[in-house]
């Protein structure tokens, strides 16, 4: 009998618990929601105290690791305040490493922290290949992509290239999959590999709806041609995107340039 209350007496006290953490939760999701209102209001300092006061009244909350987030983007975005964000994004990893934000603060710090923030490639290259471990495949998608665009500026451009093959091969029908082409085509260009390049640039522009990027890929394509001494097929690319081209006048210089070339080769 005895041991029957005290079993009872068990589920009755994780009970009380499970009714106190759903209040505190409750209670949490209020000021939260109360804090996002201020943002959206564009009141930002306002925004970011509550977000830090839900966190130190509520660190075990579901929303604590959200608040800490949109502390640290609203310090990088609209206070001016980079070295704060970034404190904020490592204490936010370093509390709640296995939450679902995780992975995107770790892109955050790579990619606007320390790649924009700071121009730091270096540091942003290291910051991008952690990103690039987590297993939410978004962000493991943007990071391979942004990796190796940094590894590209600083020079490391057979590593970039290695990258760049490894996004597309994993994500070949993500996002990114289309500007990832698009850069192997620009890697395989400045090695002087045109035949690569022009079928990296045709895998681009294949069944793009990024219109803009179609023609960057077109305009590529056509240099290569060009390089490789196929003039006719350059200049009909050239004509081609002529009135989708942002630069109007640098695009008729370029065919009538190419047609006096043509016109020379003739005789």
């Amino acid at each position: 009998m005895a041991g029957v209350k005290k079993i009872a007496m068990l589920f009755l006290c994780a009970a009380l618990a499970l009714t106190g953490c759903d209040a505190l939760d409750k209670a949490a999701q209020n000021e939260y929601e109360a804090a996002t209102k201020r943002w959206n209001a564009g009141e930002y300092q306002t925004a970011a105290r509550m977000y830090l006061e839900l966190v130190k009244e509520h660190p075990y909350s579901t929303r604590a690791d959200d608040a800490l987030y949109w502390v640290g983007v609203t310090q990088f975005l609209y206070l001016g305040e980079t070295d704060k964000s970034l404190q904020t994004f490592r204490l936010l990893l370093k509390r709640y490493p296995r939450r679902d934000i995780a992975p995107q603060a770790q892109w955050y710090i790579a990619h606007h922290i320390y790649e924009q923030g700071y121009n730091d490639y270096d540091r942003a290259i290291e910051e991008y290949r952690k990103a690039a471990q987590y297993e939410n495949r978004e962000v493991r998608e943007k990071s391979l992509y942004s990796l190796a665009d940094c590894l590209f500026r600083v020079g490391k451009v057979e590593e970039a290239r290695t990258v760049w093959l490894q996004q597309v091969e994993e994500f070949p029908v993500g996002q990114q999959v289309k500007l990832g082409y698009f850069r192997l085509g620009t890697a395989a260009f400045s090695r002087g590999e045109l035949d690569e390049a022009k079928i990296f640039y045709r895998k681009t522009i294949d069944g793009n709806p990024d219109t803009e990027l179609a023609v960057k890929a077109k305009f590529a394509l056509a240099g290569c041609l060009e390089s490789g001494d196929e003039l006719a097929e350059a200049l009909k690319l050239y004509k081609e995107i002529e009135p989708a081209y942002p630069n109007p006048e640098a695009i008729q210089i370029k065919i009538k340039a190419l047609e006096t070339r043509i016109f020379k080769k003739s005789y």
